[in-house]
């Protein structure tokens, strides 16, 4: 099954990222002694059998934000972590109603043969830490850095691996477009800040994964973005409204990424 559901593909040393059919990202990083889960995707798939297909170490899960595509998943693995900020929108992925709809309403054709809805419905969570800016995953010899980048949602974080470069970024740095017009996004200032606060890290990574559209990434994305976002910020970009199947908002098209936001949360 998690050969059909799932796409691997290794993109760094001891670093896969592994991708479902509905297009999101998670990621596995090995130490040499403990390996860590970036993100969970949707949990359709059997991605704790999967995972333990590539690495025998025990493994901690670390979620860059609440959002159902990067937590859905989570109830497969016992020992998670997640900000403050976010693990009230972990929990609301967690009701049971809410999973039935969202099944229901997204998933009613797509998901492996051997999909149990009732499982799915009726997950529950693990141990579940919270964490912030600074913390760090020691993993033997390879250590992974929170920073903390509120915007996309409030308790939004990427993660920094000095050692091989890389940084994991969630949906707060990517080519797909960057939604800052939903219900929970902060406003844009805030991320503005939050991609600054990044970008004083650029000299310890070279490639950065996101969860949605390419992987790796050039850094310049990230050049790219806070030019866009300070341009919006100063009045002198004005984004086309665009309906979207998050709510209408302001599409601001850059080079190789774009920007929806919201004119009333500037």
């Amino acid at each position: 099954m998690g050969e059909n559901w799932f796409n691997v593909k290794q993109v760094a040393d001891k670093t896969w990222a592994i991708r479902d059919k509905t297009q999101v990202a998670c990621y596995l990083v090995e130490g040499e002694e403990k390996a860590l889960l970036i993100d969970t995707c949707w949990g359709l798939g059997n991605l704790a059998e999967l995972v333990q297909s590539i690495t025998s170490l025990p493994i901690k899960v670390v979620i860059t934000h609440g959002h159902p595509d990067h937590v859905c998943g989570a109830f497969q693995f016992n020992d998670l972590y997640i900000s403050n900020e976010d693990k009230g929108m972990l929990n609301a992925f967690y009701d049971k109603q809410t999973r039935r709809q969202l099944l229901e309403n997204r998933f009613r054709d797509q998901h492996p043969a051997d999909f149990s809805n009732g499982e799915w419905i009726n997950a529950e969570l693990g141990n579940i830490s919270t964490i912030k800016e600074g913390d760090m995953f020691e993993l033997g010899k390879r250590d992974i850095k929170v920073i903390a980048v509120p915007g996309h949602t409030p308790g939004s974080i990427c993660l920094l691996d000095e050692q091989n470069e890389l940084l994991f970024s969630g949906d707060s740095i990517q080519t797909a477009p960057i939604l800052m017009h939903l219900d929970v996004s902060l406003p844009l200032s805030t991320y503005f800040d939050s991609i600054v606060h990044v970008y004083s890290f650029e000299e310890s990574y070279d490639k950065i994964l996101p969860s949605h559209g390419e992987t790796p990434i050039d850094k310049m994305v990230l050049d790219e973005l806070i030019n866009g976002v300070s341009e919006i910020l100063e009045g002198k970009l004005v984004g086309n409204l665009e309906h979207t199947f998050f709510g209408d908002g302001l599409v601001c098209q850059f080079d190789k990424t774009s920007v929806i936001y919201n004119e009333n949360q500037l």
